[in-house]
């Protein structure tokens, strides 16, 4: 670490190349293809750590949410093009991010109740304690646009937790564009969930890209290493509908009740409420939400999953 008034020469920046520890790739078997089947993507889940569902999304609805990502992109930088320019874990600001998307059309709120997502984080987090239902831990949109570099390669789990036993998240991206290599498709260190990795930044991890048609659902994990890729492209966007559910007692990274507007959750339904953490009851503790609106407090549900 440099402090004070060090200074970092051509030198020090090749000695500090030098000294990172390359990890080369270390998977047998053939790595994760597009797959219409459902039963194949949990077996390529498990054995690589991440699976690529084709044809999770119809075309129509691609089309309509990307154009409707499109919009609201444009919309927000209208206003303040710096809201939607990049994120802090992003090389530059060529990216388009885009967030609180439950409030800006019923598409992206549908797709976070999509049955075969639900059926899947079944799959990765196993029962709950009493049967409540997961939530919602993150949700967003990234759009990597030409000339973006690419993402560092990390885990979405808390880097502070060693040898994690499971999956504490189960992560998807909805892709709205086709993914490949030179559009920036994200890259993926495959076997990476089973093992021990290195958090400090001493270590790069070899990857490979997770290409995929529109349309489809890439399935990993927070213990996967990935990162979105560098776009290499002269004219091709890649978007993408990034997501993760987690348990009931994992805190979510968003506090969508507070975030969410109350009017757009009216008349929706009980799993997406219990979703986004419209309940009163958190792992069979009841707790009265006295400090928020009456608007807010009727659209409370009970946790217990029925979906």
């Amino acid at each position: 670490m440099l402090t004070g008034d060090s200074k970092v020469t051509e030198g020090d920046r090749k000695d500090e190349q030098m000294s990172v520890k390359v990890v080369p790739l270390d998977f047998a078997g053939p790595l994760p293809k597009p797959t219409p089947h459902l039963e194949q993507a949990k077996a390529d889940l498990d054995r690589a750590g991440y699976a690529i569902l084709s044809g999770a999304l119809p075309a129509e609805t691609v089309r309509e949410a990307r154009q409707v990502l499109a919009d609201e992109i444009a919309r927000e930088a209208a206003i303040d093009e710096d809201s939607v320019s990049g994120g802090v874990f992003d090389p530059d600001k060529k990216n388009r991010r885009l967030s609180r998307l439950p409030n800006r059309h019923h598409l992206f709120r549908d797709i976070l109740e999509h049955p075969v997502a639900l059926e899947l984080t079944k799959y990765i987090l196993g029962p709950t304690l009493a049967n409540e239902s997961y939530l919602v831990h993150s949700f967003d949109a990234n759009v990597t646009r030409p000339g973006s570099g690419q993402q560092a390669i990390h885990t979405d789990a808390s880097t502070g937790i060693r040898h994690q036993p499971r999956p504490f998240q189960a992560r998807f991206i909805w892709t709205l564009d086709e993914f490949e290599e030179e559009n920036g498709a994200t890259r993926v260190v495959p076997g990476s969930h089973l093992k021990d990795v290195d958090f400090s930044g001493a270590t790069h991890y070899e990857s490979v890209p997770a290409e995929a048609p529109a349309g489809s659902l890439i399935i990993y994990t927070d213990m996967l290493l990935h990162g979105a890729g560098a776009n290499v492209s002269a004219d091709r966007e890649r978007a993408s509908l990034n997501l993760g559910y987690c348990m009931p007692w994992h805190r979510p990274m968003i506090n969508f009740p507070v975030v969410v507007d109350p009017k757009v959750m009216a008349g929706t339904s009980r799993t997406l409420r219990q979703l986004l953490g419209y309940s009163e009851v958190a792992v069979s503790y009841f707790e009265r939400w006295d400090g928020v609106s009456d608007e807010v407090r009727a659209l409370c549900v009970s946790p217990t999953m029925e979906y």
